[in-house]
């Protein structure tokens, strides 16, 4: 079966590009594999599961590990491809397509051959004059799915249902919702039903005895191909390229995240980013794992423009003490998640961390808050389990975090009890406050706006089924949940301060009367940090942040530009000292948590001036009014 080298190379390919990649004279194949193997390029018919062409890289294709050969001829694209390393079948780790892999959670095939690479499509995709938004990093709400969990129950009312295509349905009510960011869980290839280890020729498949189907995709895969079980045609290049430029069209952004564990090349891993960037125009990417180390990806030329999210990093270092004029990195706020979530279930010693993590917000790059993800509870399940109930992951209930910061309000899981159900539905709408008026990025975890749960598992990452898939049924049964993310949402749009593009310093430094921020509580100016405290009050001066209006600007003070919020989360009402406003304004209530969903958005009447009573457990937004005369 082995060709005539004459007849089909013209030339040595390009040793610097990895896999396959169209050249002017062809197609150049490089591979790495120990310097004494025997390799080999094998060629299949679309669709065939046996070789027709065996190619023998020569010596003088090898320059140390890597070997490398172009292909020449009209037909070549036309073809699928895999090596042969000493009589081993091996995958492209860069190939940008895979056949033969079937549905999603079918075993891998045990024939090695059925598996095939795919070389990259043309690149003559009609983007339609579509570009990236570049939506400043403080003006971002992303929102975190797994493609095939999301529309994948019938209740999402989708026509594609687990595919790109089913995404791009939903594109319309993650618009109203609020949300202007989109992140993708893994949707590069990876094998659900197998480990994949790495070696010194590329990914091999190995079978797992678990039989577990790895539903997340937190693995080691191909990482140049959109996942082919996420789509409806032959095309996943296609289907994907669709995604990305109809988020773009409604001025969204796609965000990828990429896990590289530490036996992948770093080099394989920064051109993995750089080639989503180029050619499927992704506006960012979360980085995971220890295979690509995020001063490598801060520093890559290419992405340097490209949303990276990573996680804690000195960003002050990397630039030398001197701010950006504008801010495309970030990081992943894990302290926030953990600080809040104690401070909302009454922890002690909590107010000091609450207050930090609230005001964080860094000149040098943004700030990812979230209070749930995909690594532990949902939100409704934060509110009602206290241990992890893990027991369909076959692991004894021995996997999944421990530590989940959680409080069940009095019953474990479901329960019809009324009071319970009212706590319950408080911390909800605590947790969303918590989350959307703290500076920085909110990230929402799909499904969580309408009370989706897993029934305590909180390490769902092998349930292809309806505990790992989003419940859409639950989005009728909870759509006050909706209703008030998506007013919360719409009030911290509206409130520039809120979001602000720099760190608040907490000082008059423009001269405009008030400080940008300021911590209060049971006395003005001053908050009590002791370790029985749990309460505090913040407030906001919105002048610092706003384009004022002509009419505006002729009068020193404009009421609504200030804005108090009390937080207590002491089983008993507290008393919070409010700052004396200028002349002729004055409070006034317009959020509680403390009352029902059609009442805890709805301004009160009652007039406020010294103090204001909180009732436990609760979060009460102020703003500032003409008093009346």
């Amino acid at each position: 079966m082995a060709e005539n080298r004459s007849k089909l190379i013209k030339e040595t390919g390009c040793f610097l590009i990895p896999g396959a990649y169209p050249m002017w004279s062809g197609y150049s194949f490089t591979v790495e594999a120990p310097e004494d193997a025997d390799v080999s390029l094998l060629l299949y018919k679309g669709g065939s599961a046996k070789p027709v062409k065996e190619i023998p890289f020569a010596e003088e294709d090898r320059i140390g590990k890597v070997r490398s050969l172009c292909l020449n001829g009209k037909d070549i694209d036309k073809y699928e491809y895999n090596f042969l390393v000493n009589g081993e079948v091996v995958q492209d780790p860069f190939a940008h397509a895979i056949f033969g892999r079937g549905k999603f959670g079918e075993p891998y095939p045990d024939d090695p051959h059925v598996v095939r690479c795919g070389l990259l499509p043309a690149q003559d995709y009609d983007w339609e004059g579509t570009v990236s938004p570049r939506i400043p990093l403080e003006d971002m709400v992303i929102y975190k799915l797994h493609v095939r969990g999301f529309t994948r129950l019938a209740g999402s009312r989708v026509k594609k249902k687990g595919t790109f295509a089913g995404l791009i349905e939903m594109i319309p009510y993650l618009k109203e919702l609020g949300v202007n960011a989109v992140e993708l869980m893994p949707v590069y290839d990876f094998a659900e039903t197998t480990a994949i280890k790495k070696n010194m020729t590329g990914m091999v498949s190995e079978k797992k005895e678990s039989g577990k189907v790895n539903y997340w995709g937190y693995i080691p895969g191909f990482y140049y191909a959109p996942k082919r079980s996420y789509c409806v045609s032959s095309h996943p290049e296609n289907e994907m390229r669709d995604l990305v430029k109809a988020l773009h069209k409604e001025g969204m952004e796609c965000i990828l995240e990429f896990y590289f564990p530490g036996t992948v090349s770093t080099v394989a891993a920064v051109r993995a980013l750089e080639f989503w960037k180029l050619y499927y125009h992704v506006d960012g990417f979360h980085i995971q794992g220890e295979g690509l180390p995020a001063n490598v990806a801060l520093t890559d030329g290419l992405l340097s423009e490209t949303k990276l999210f990573v996680p804690s990093y000195d960003f002050p270092s990397m630039y030398h003490g001197k701010a950006p004029k504008n801010r495309v990195f970030s990081e992943y706020n894990s302290g926030f998640q953990e600080t809040m979530r104690r401070f909302m279930k009454s922890d002690e010693d909590m107010v000091d961390g609450a207050m930090y993590h609230l005001k964080k917000n860094s000149d040098f790059c943004g700030t990812v808050n979230y209070m749930t993800s995909q690594d532990g509870f949902t939100l409704t399940d934060l509110v009602s389990y206290n241990y992890r109930h893990n027991d369909d992951n076959g692991q004894g209930n021995q996997d999944g975090c421990s530590y989940n910061y959680s409080w069940n309000c009095g019953v474990e899981g479901p329960t019809r009890k009324a009071a319970v159900k009212k706590i319950r539905e408080k911390q909800l709408r605590n947790a969303v406050l918590l989350e959307l008026l703290s500076q920085g990025i909110p990230m929402i975890y799909a499904g969580d706006e309408f009370g989706n749960s897993q029934g305590g598992n909180n390490n769902a990452w092998c349930q292809d089924n309806s505990v790992g898939w989003v419940d859409w049924k639950a989005a009728k049964r909870n759509a006050g949940l909706t209703e008030f993310i998506r007013g919360a949402l719409a009030y911290r749009a509206s409130h520039p301060i809120l979001h602000a593009g720099h760190e608040l310093k907490g000082t008059d430094y423009k001269a405009l009367g008030f400080p940008d921020i300021s911590f209060h509580g049971e006395r003005a100016w001053y908050v009590n940090k002791d370790n029985s405290s749990r309460m505090f009050g913040v407030m906001y001066y919105d002048a610092y942040a706003q384009d004022r209006t002509e009419e505006d600007k002729k009068r020193k003070f404009v009421p609504q530009d200030f804005i108090y919020i009390a937080y207590n989360f002491h089983w008993e009402q507290r008393e919070f000292a409010l700052p004396n406003l200028p002349q002729n304004i004055c409070w006034k209530k317009v959020i509680d948590t403390a009352e029902d969903w059609d009442n805890c958005m709805k301004e009160g009447t009652e007039t406020l001036c010294r103090t204001a009573m909180v009732s436990p457990r609760s979060i009460v937004v102020l703003e500032g009014r003409e008093a009346e005369k």
